[in-house]
């Protein structure tokens, strides 16, 4: 930007777009006006009401440095440090994966399966919770309806679990969910209180992320997207341990794109026979539901 002397909102915002545009990134004028929103803390029409206006240099030198992140294909979730899920910001950063609008449907039919439950109270646990999202938007539409709950919200990473937290305390629902360190594989046996088990699982394979965009291999955690084999170890855990626990756990889990068919035979296997699938926006099965 120095070698143009540029630094009007407008004269940025072309210029911005402009290089995202070269780098192939998607969406380039709505990254670069969400960038220039947090950093003069405004709403997006404010950069167009105030378009010929200059920016300090301490704005220049912070726009700058988010600008060079995405340039180097950084999400702008982590630029940024937050996202909305369901309707509820989330702080973010590198330790946990973005949320995205898919997983809303694994929330949406949660909720639709609570509602319709007639329970006074439902325990739940939610299995590699990273940022909290899901838990959050969980109990904060559960109270919304009134309907009393706990969450037990597991993940292996203590550096997810210390986000969580901050989420948690953001939204002031630290009471309603708790958060704890555990190795789910090393789980023998699921508790009988529990009502509903969620989890948006490492399911993608060894295979499918060498074909990731660099934005998701580079830069997300890997741990919580694949399991470093098939895909499929995370289900086959579950299901072992669902086959020999109350009968009355209702399970909602998250499902790659092309694994209904594999997960129907495994279910099978473990004598699993009430589940179904759900699709999501794009009219592709990825939610699964056990019982």
């Amino acid at each position: 930007m120095q070698e143009k002397k540029i630094n009007t909102l407008l004269e940025i915002l072309s210029y911005s777009t402009d290089l995202l545009k070269n780098k192939g990134i998607q969406d380039a004028r709505l990254n670069i006006e969400l960038m220039l929103c947090d950093v003069l803390n405004c709403e997006r029409i404010k950069l167009y009401l105030d378009y010929d206006k200059p920016l300090k240099q301490t704005e220049i030198d912070k726009y700058k440095s988010y600008l060079k992140r995405r340039l180097n294909k950084e999400p702008l979730q982590y630029i940024l440090g937050k996202t909305n899920f369901y309707g509820y910001d989330i702080y973010i950063d590198k330790s946990v994966l973005i949320p995205r609008q898919d997983t809303e449907v694994l929330v949406e039919k949660t909720l639709e399966d609570i509602e319709k439950s007639g329970l006074d109270f439902i325990n739940i646990l939610e299995i590699g919770t990273g940022s909290g999202c899901i838990s959050i938007a969980l109990s904060e539409e559960l109270s919304k309806k009134n309907i009393k709950h706990k969450i037990e919200a597991i993940d292996i990473s203590e550096n997810a679990l210390r986000l969580a937290k901050k989420n948690l305390e953001f939204h002031n629902i630290s009471g309603k969910l708790e958060l704890k360190c555990e190795d789910f594989f090393k789980k023998e046996n699921l508790n009988d209180s529990i009502n509903y088990i969620i989890s948006n699982p490492p399911y993608i394979s060894n295979d499918e992320m060498l074909k990731l965009d660099d934005e998701i291999r580079e830069f997300e955690p890997v741990i919580a997207l694949t399991d470093f084999g098939d895909g499929f170890k995370f289900y086959e855990k579950l299901f072992k341990l669902i086959s020999g626990a109350n009968e009355n756990i209702r399970v909602f889990l998250e499902i790659g794109y092309i694994h209904s068919a594999k997960l129907d035979s495994m279910l099978k296997k473990y004598g699993i026979n009430k589940f179904e699938f759900y699709k999501d926006y794009n009219n592709i099965n990825r939610v699964l539901k056990i019982n």
